[in-house]
């Protein structure tokens, strides 16, 4: 007899299950069963690595209506791997940018993000740690999950390397999980996400694609990855201020989606060659006004006629919303990083209202129409005409900034144009 059979599954048959032991990691490249609806590409060679840096610390942005009045926040900047904390704190402290930068990584590959904490110049008295928190992400140990009861938190003026393997491909996001209800808040929000494995191979006419499908079914020509959230100034103004905010209170003013709000959505992303108003400049306080540009993602989504696209949507406010794009009907395959496929059973569906929870993620696909001089047209210097859809908030209530008159808010556009555009060569890329 076995001496373990009477033992039920042994942490030697769950670690070669999850992928993690020796025998998991030798297996010859395929398709591998898993319980979340995808399939899972066992990889056929040594994984790569990725090496990035973040450093968290303090800075401002600017909504619609507070132009001269910029809003107090924490959040993370990209980084040198290689800088010294010394270089970083006299370069990057109070600098800090919302939304945090979008990371994409392939399924398997190795991932080491350093994470400096430079500390606040606004709030010298406070002496918060940071961590990274990839939400939703299957994790084997505690340490790297940024939690900071069972893992790591990094004090001012120190570092730490997480480490990370993505097993499953999809949406997710991430955020600092010190002090958590206030941090996300106020800014250390972003959106990561895995590609599959399929990714480069031809199925179905795609190279590119949100899952392991099989048979090209979630293949897609554009992706633009978008980070749903809310502002509430209180919050803001009360770390500023050093003023005690109940957060049973909340009631947001400003509706963003990746930390703009309309019409700041329609800016492209921010570039340093970009002529001044095409960009958010914010001036920083705590330096003489300087001015920043800390609000770099755009949701601007563009795109050709015919383009299947896919929209990477990830929600890390405190409310529910309920997204539409009124004209285009939306196709969800995906939530929570899990294909909507049950065996050989598609569970995915097509809606006209997508709901998002606060922590929830979706993978949503929709085909451009056709292009068409009947409907309303606009023309983009150097680029030619195009059709505008939205994409916005059903709630009228946060389609507004503060509550002023106008449109603002949770919204976007999507703009489907008569000249082509070029190939996407990023997630979420702009033309001007």
């Amino acid at each position: 007899m076995n001496p373990q059979s009477d033992q039920g599954t042994t942490r030697r048959d769950f670690l070669k299950a999850a992928g993690l032991g020796a025998a998991g990691m030798s297996l010859a490249g395929g398709l591998v069963s898993t319980g979340f609806g995808s399939r899972l590409f066992a990889p056929a060679a040594r994984a790569a690595t990725t090496t990035l840096a973040l450093a968290a610390t303090d800075g401002y942005i600017t909504v619609p209506g507070r132009e001269n009045d910029p809003l107090y926040i924490f959040g993370f900047i990209p980084v040198s791997p290689s800088a010294t904390v010394a270089s970083l704190i006299s370069t990057y402290k109070g600098h800090a940018q919302h939304t945090a930068p979008t990371f994409s990584f392939k399924q398997w590959d190795d991932v080491k993000i350093t994470l400096t904490n430079l500390g606040l110049v606004q709030r010298p008295d406070l002496t918060d740690s940071h961590t990274i928190h990839w939400h939703g992400f299957d994790m084997p140990s505690p340490l790297n999950d940024g939690v900071p009861e069972v893992s790591v938190a990094v004090p001012i003026a120190k570092q730490l390397t997480y480490f990370y393997r993505p097993h499953r491909e999809g949406t997710y996001m991430y955020h600092c999980h010190f002090e958590d209800v206030e941090h996300v808040q106020i800014g250390m929000t972003g959106i990561v996400f895995v590609r599959p494995l399929q990714d480069g191979t031809s199925i179905g006419g795609f190279t590119k694609f949100a899952y392991n499908d099989g048979d090209g079914s979630t293949g897609y020509h554009r992706h633009f990855a978008i980070l749903l959230n809310e502002i509430w100034s209180n919050f803001h103004d009360g770390d500023r201020d050093i003023q005690e905010t109940i957060g049973s209170d909340y009631d947001p003013q400003w509706f963003t989606m990746n930390g703009r709000s309309y019409p700041q959505t329609l800016l492209p992303n921010d570039s340093s060659t970009l002529p001044a108003g095409m960009r958010i400049g914010t001036p920083n306080p705590n330096y003489g006004d300087a001015v920043d540009y800390s609000q770099p993602n755009s949701s601007l989504v563009q795109v050709n006629p015919g383009d299947r696209v896919l929209l990477r949507l990830a929600n890390l406010g405190y409310q529910q919303h309920s997204m539409q794009m009124p004209g285009i009907p939306l196709h969800v395959i995906g939530q929570d990083a899990s294909l909507l496929r049950d065996g050989a059973v598609d569970t995915s569906f097509w809606t006209n209202t997508l709901y998002i929870g606060p922590g929830e993620a979706r993978d949503v696909l929709f085909e451009a129409p056709a292009y068409s001089d009947a409907l309303p047209h606009f023309t983009h210097p150097g680029r030619g005409e195009y059709n505008v859809y939205s994409f916005k908030n059903r709630d009228w209530r946060r389609l507004s900034n503060n509550g002023a008159p106008g449109a603002g808010g949770m919204m976007t556009e999507v703009r489907v144009y008569q000249t082509p555009l070029p190939p996407q060569n990023v997630v979420s890329e702009t033309y001007v």
